[in-house]
């Protein structure tokens, strides 16, 4: 700890000096008039002479998928993160280890972390361009994820209120959200401000059609009676029933005989149960960027998270043995009541974190063109769980059994104490990154490139977790060092003139190493080339290599346990109720991966102010213990992992320990391929100077001189690109919307198309050495929603025009079996899915009759998002084709439908 801890006084020395850095600049200097219409200041254009466009990534590997200003805009979202989330179909990329984001740059540059670009109000983004994975060698990273590249505008500023409310069609469920925040970026300085709140109202099995499954042990609100010998009559002279229902007076007093002579109760428990907790979360987040030191780029992040969920997880029981002779039990025998205890609040989970992110960056130049980057982190989390169990009736069962008349057992229960397991875990990783990118000699072909990377991490795991009155306690750390080094080599060049014929061909070698305390030294290795033989083709091949540790709370998460958790047992072909175990498994060993990828991107044609895409990308890859969440429960899992579960007697599932475990190896082939399309249509009539905007004039810097697109001179007189002020069709930008190409989203028509399909081509898991081998394409499967589809596709489309635009998302995949019971001869069938979402929107300062009555309606736009538009939800049958309890649509997707309201206003 104390290393962390000084790490952390080492960033926030670095915040210090960077904020005094800044001071003079913010102390009692107003923000000059012409960045107040930042966003319609800035250009949807870049004019550049003779090199790449500012902001671009290091090396020559062409982005898959550009977008400009006004592409970003015909989303019709709000920030940078938002942004992303759509265009997931384009940035996901499956040669990870699963559930990895893209790499995210700004202006070509790393930053300490997502967090401190996440906020950025899309206005403000003049690029986004989306390059493949190999692009991550040259930032220091592992080629597993794609690579996005974030190019801000020069000046901008605004403050940014949105208001969101949502709600399910079918009810039961609502959110709201609130966010407020500032942004300013000028010459190089970039300040961010922003807080945000969320909140989720949970959602309870009783407000969705779900139909129960019958307990396998008879409990109820007033209860229910058996035989205290398994399977007998519970009193001969009430005949052979072996469950009787307890009588509503027997709350008051002792009954006869004959009043229990009632069919067994039955409790409806749907109301006591959430599907979907709820939730409250509130963000602040803050950033400061400029350069200090005369010419080095520094930026400091700092973000504080607190987050609160809550759900219900049923009604306490008490299963208690009546003593035959005892006051309030006229039988003859022992008997043993259920009951639920609904004269109190239904068991609890509760779990609150504080979250707190601090990231610096410092960037510069060294003699020979050689770039430096020094990133360094430090965050820190406390997650607190407590779980409600139950109640200790030690104490009332004994006065039961001593028949004491003071004890009604049928009445409400009173004086018992709550039983409740509890979690904490504190978690601290700092890291120090620095990572140096030039060119260390110079080919025919070109210059080569070199990017070396070396780090330091140091984590720490502090946790204790009390379950059914145990105490236990985790204490773990880890300290770990990497290195790695890639180099770009040009092979042949047509703009060079060697081996002209072959076109632009590079090569590609990366070597790396990760001393990590707890696993000894890991490796990563890979091989790649690119090669473009005409301009409208490029061609990557790669082979890569690595090893990976799991991570510290993988291995050292305090243990929690949940009651009432419903899951599917394939064995039994039933669904159960059972205990759910989860935390971090210490026996954990590290994975190695090999992949192979061959990629290809076309652009066939030139489309006037348009473009057009497309990417095909086929991997292969072998993963030799590969760590997973525990799996569904199977035949073959349960066979090969029988410590994992716990039944009873008569062979029902209880218990599953559920936290994480390795495989013995996964082997996975698949294609994808799909293309990414935008055009505009139709530009908006120009625009006279002063009619409802600005003209090229007034767009100028202070002092400022020539025409939009002119070469403005950079510090020292060299000459640099610079924005040219054109909205769509090259009409001068203005003040007002108009200028801004109509605002968010733009004037005139624009449409935007995007289909990706991903077909898996194979996909095996061994589970263990010996074990049985999985063909997850078949009929096995490790997950609950079924096998893998063999076939999946993501499709978007979008129009906007003059500020009104419309955005359809669509999502298909396959339809799965998965072979249960002992044997495997009972069929699960899954059917195919296909979800859509629909976003309208309308940009209001777009709309020139409304802006000019009422100009406070500029920059102000409405969005109405309904997703799941069909309300399609996964339909799961079974060998005699009914849906088991817990394959019920309520339970695979509790929210179905939703629509949400929002309205967000820019103040320039």
């Amino acid at each position: 700890m104390s290393r962390l801890h000084a790490l952390a006084a080492a960033l926030l020395c670095s915040a210090s000096a960077l904020a005094a850095a800044q001071a003079p600049d913010l102390a009692g200097q107003p923000m000059p008039e012409e960045a107040g219409g930042g966003a319609e200041e800035m250009a949807e254009e870049v004019v550049v002479t003779g090199r790449k466009p500012e902001g671009s990534v290091v090396g020559d590997i062409a982005p898959e998928v550009t977008l400009n200003g006004a592409d970003i805009r015909s989303y019709g979202v709000s920030s940078l993160s938002e942004l992303l989330a759509e265009l997931a179909p384009q940035t996901g990329s499956v040669q990870g280890r699963g559930g990895e984001g893209p790499v995210v740059l700004l202006g070509g540059r790393r930053i300490s972390g997502f967090a401190e670009i996440r906020d950025i109000p899309t206005e403000a983004i003049q690029r986004v361009e989306i390059l493949p994975e190999e692009v991550a060698l040259k930032y220091g990273y592992r080629p597993t994820q794609k690579v996005v590249n974030v190019v801000l505008r020069r000046r901008f500023r605004a403050v940014t209120v949105e208001g969101q409310g949502g709600l399910a069609t079918e009810g039961g469920r609502s959110t709201q959200r609130g966010d407020a925040g500032l942004l300013r970026i000028r010459d190089g300085t970039r300040q961010n401000l922003s807080l945000r709140y969320d909140r989720a109202t949970p959602l309870y099995e009783s407000e969705r059609d779900l139909v129960g499954e019958a307990a396998s042990q008879p409990f109820d609100t007033i209860g229910n009676l058996t035989s205290a010998v398994p399977g007998a009559a519970v009193d001969p002279r009430l005949g052979s029933a072996t469950v009787l229902g307890v009588p509503t007076a027997a709350a008051g007093g002792a009954q006869p005989l004959s009043a229990f002579a009632n069919a067994p109760r039955v409790t409806e428990t749907t109301p006591y149960r959430t599907l979907l907790a709820g939730s409250d979360t509130v963000t602040l987040n803050g950033v400061l960027a400029r350069t200090i030191l005369g010419s080095v780029g520094a930026s400091l992040n700092g973000t504080l998270t607190y987050s609160d969920t809550q759900s219900a997880q049923g009604l306490a029981r008490a299963r208690l043995t009546l003593p035959a002779g005892g006051p309030f039990s006229p039988f003859a025998g022992d008997t043993t009541l259920f009951r639920y205890l609904d004269e109190y609040d239904p068991l609890a989970q509760r779990s609150r974190t504080w979250s707190g992110h601090l990231g610096t960056t410092l960037t510069g130049q060294i003699k020979g063109g050689w770039n430096w980057t020094v990133t360094g982190t430090y965050d820190r989390d406390t997650v607190r769980t407590r779980t409600e169990t139950g109640f200790d009736l030690t104490a009332l069962q004994a006065g039961v059994a001593a028949r004491d008349p003071a004890l009604n057992p049928f009445a409400p229960l009173s004086g018992v104490t709550l039983l409740t397991d509890r979690a904490r875990s504190t978690g601290s990783t700092g890291e120090v990154q620095g990572i140096v990118t030039g060119t260390p000699f110079r080919l025919p072909a070109g210059a080569a490139t070199a990017t070396l990377r070396i780090g330091g991490t140091l984590s720490d795991l502090d946790g204790s977790a009390v379950r059914s009155g145990i105490r236990s306690e985790t204490d773990l750390s880890r300290n770990s060092v990497s290195s790695q080094a890639s180099l770009d080599l040009p092979i042949a060049s047509r703009k060079r003139g060697t081996l002209a014929a072959l076109g632009e061909l590079s090569a590609n070698l990366n070597l790396g190493f990760e001393r990590v305390s707890d696993f000894g030294t890991l490796r990563t290795m890979g091989i790649g080339t690119t090669w473009s033989p005409i301009r409208q083709v490029s061609l990557i091949a790669s082979y890569n290599l690595d090893e990976g540790a799991p991570t510290i709370r993988q291995l050292g998460d305090p243990t929690i346990s949940t009651a009432g958790v419903r899951v599917f047992d394939f064995v039994r072909g039933e669904t159960a109720e059972i205990v759910r175990l989860t935390g971090g498994n210490p026996a954990l060993a590290a994975d190695e991966r090999k992949v192979f990828k061959l990629g290809v991107t076309l652009r066939p044609v030139t489309i006037p102010r348009g473009d057009l895409s497309l990417t095909g990308n086929f991997v292969r890859s072998k993963v030799d213990n590969p760590i997973a969440g525990f799996p569904t429960a199977t035949a073959a899992i349960e066979a090969a992992f029988p410590d994992r579960f716990t039944r009873d007697a008569a062979g029902r599932l209880l218990r599953i320990d559920s936290r994480p475990i390795n495989f013995a190896w996964s082997k996975r082939s698949e294609l994808r391929w799909g293309f990414n399309f935008s055009k505009q249509v139709s530009a908006p009539p120009p625009r006279r100077d002063g009619e409802g905007g600005r003209s090229w004039r007034d767009m100028l810097p202070p002092g400022g001189q020539g025409r939009p697109g002119d070469q403005a001179a950079a510090p020292g007189g060299e000459p640099r690109p610079r924005e040219t002020g054109a909205g769509p069709g090259g009409r001068p930008g203005g003040r007002g919307f108009g200028g801004f190409g109509g605002g968010p989203g733009g004037r005139g028509t624009r449409v935007q198309a995007a289909i990706y399909h991903t077909w898996h081509i194979k996909d095996e898991l061994l589970i263990a050495p010996g074990g049985p081998l999985l063909d997850l394409l078949g009929e096995d499967a490790i997950a609950s929603s079924g096998g893998q589809p063999r076939h999946e596709i993501e499709a978007q489309t979008g129009i906007t025009r003059n500020g009104l635009g419309l955005r359809v998302n669509a999502n298909w995949q396959a339809a799965t079996q998965v072979a249960g019971g002992v044997n495997g001869g009972e069929l699960l069938r899954f059917s195919d899915l296909t979800t859509v979402g629909v976003r309208l929107f309308a940009n209001l300062g777009s709309i020139e009759s409304l802006a000019r009555e009422h100009p406070f309606l500029r920059g102000m736009r409405v969005s109405l998002n309904v997703s799941n538009l069909l309300n399609e939800r996964l339909r799961v049958r079974d060998s005699a084709g009914t849906t088991p309890v817990s394959y019920q649509p309520g339970y695979l997707d509790p929210l179905g439908r939703a629509v949400t309201l929002s309205v967000r206003k820019l103040f320039f």
